[in-house]
């Protein structure tokens, strides 16, 4: 009785949520490798020729010229500045409305400016609203819809995908315990008819996705719910609410000045000249400070130095690092990189790419198997009496 409930809830969900499932692993197969595919489809805007000692020119020079380029109108929130030579400096700007239903509506405009950080000049503006990989991503993330109503549906479903491979695994569990029961969940048989076939397919590899799945979808939950990420942090703090870390205050300031972002930016360059790439935010508020993320692996954000520092002097008020954090706060720096493969390099993104392929077959499979049931009682029901 307990198997038909869960093998009832199992198909009922899947057959509901299954084309987001579809939709949201097709493109995470993508966005596994989105920033080794961006440098290959775009290296001329992501690389420019120097010599190896030409230096850079000053930031706020950088920042000054780009946000020229873009206009008084649109307003610098982010630059991703690289110590390694020939990498075009990325300043970005972006201004979203949460509230608003669909892609084109919830960002008011999002801009890349690609810049010479040796010579001072723009390589590159890119739309970014309409460049490729970020409309993967927002369709991974929202499907196009927006925050409102998007990310609730992906975020619903993926919790829905979560129970499916729960149950998934309890009637993966062969009726009879025996070598023979095992093996057939265990075990493709390549001879076997074609409903067979599609059957092995959805419970053979579905075992074997399992426990990288469920991790994969446990980290798109804290992304997209406060509650994941609260329960989360909870357990891995060991069943105890810790206060978050409190972020200090800057001396007020309406701008950022030149001489200490300057000095801050060639200080921080000098100290992680061998890092992939320090991230600064321009934040809103007159007391925010200058805040900079240097990431010390390429393409990983959990190997980390976190500095602030105030806007006015340069003075740093706080540092910590992925040494400092522990329990939650570990996990959520962790949370990226877990959640997309990037956490150990290229093996774990080629590992993450092969379970999000065969997430997508998912639900694929599941249909056909649905189908060919459904189909099969129908035919019996047809089937003509003979005298």
């Amino acid at each position: 009785m307990a198997r038909k409930i869960f093998f009832w809830i199992h198909t009922w969900l899947g057959l509901v949520t299954g084309l987001v499932v579809l939709i949201v692993s097709l493109t995470a197969c993508v966005n596994v490798f989105s920033d080794e595919l961006k440098e290959y489809f775009y290296h001329d805007k992501y690389y420019v020729r120097t010599s190896s000692s030409t230096p850079f020119i000053a930031f706020s020079k950088l920042r000054d010229n780009a946000q020229k380029a873009l206009g008084p109108e649109i307003k610098i929130s982010r630059a991703e500045i690289y110590p390694g030579k020939g990498r075009t400096w990325i300043f970005r700007a972006s201004l979203t409305d949460k509230k608003r239903i669909g892609y084109w509506n919830y960002y008011k405009y999002y801009y890349r400016v690609y810049m010479n950080p040796y010579t001072g000049e723009v390589v590159y503006i890119e739309n970014t609203k309409n460049e490729f990989f970020q409309l993967v991503l927002n369709l991974h993330m929202n499907l196009l819809l927006g925050e409102p109503v998007g990310t609730l549906i992906t975020g619903i479903s993926v919790l829905c995908f979560f129970v499916l491979l729960l149950t998934g695994l309890v009637i993966w569990f062969p009726r009879k315990w025996t070598v023979r029961g095992f093996k057939k969940g265990l075990f493709i048989d390549p001879k076997v008819g074609i409903k067979r076939l599609i059957y092995d397919l959805h419970n053979v590899l579905g075992f074997y996705a399992l426990i990288p799945a469920l991790l994969i979808a446990l980290t798109g939950l804290v992304f997209t719910f406060a509650w994941a990420d609260a329960s989360v942090q909870f357990v891995a703090n060991g069943a105890k609410v810790i206060e978050k870390r409190k972020i200090p205050k800057s001396t007020p300031n309406k701008t950022y000045p030149t001489a200490p972002m300057d000095s801050v930016v060639t200080s921080l360059l000098r100290q992680h000249s061998k890092a992939d790439v320090l991230s600064m935010r321009f934040r809103e508020k007159e007391t925010d400070p200058m805040d900079v993320q240097v990431r010390l692996a390429r393409n990983r954000t959990h190997l980390f130095e976190w500095y602030y520092f105030d806007r006015n002097t340069g003075k740093m008020l706080m540092h910590y690092n992925d040494r400092n954090v522990v329990g939650g706060e570990q996990f959520r720096t962790m949370n990226y990189d877990l959640h997309t493969g990037a956490f150990s390099g290229i093996p774990t993104k080629i590992i993450a790419f092969l379970i999000a392929l065969i997430c997508s077959a998912m639900p694929v499979t599941g249909f056909l198997m649905w189908y060919n049931k459904a189909n099969g009682k129908k035919k019996q029901k047809r089937k003509p009496i003979v005298v």
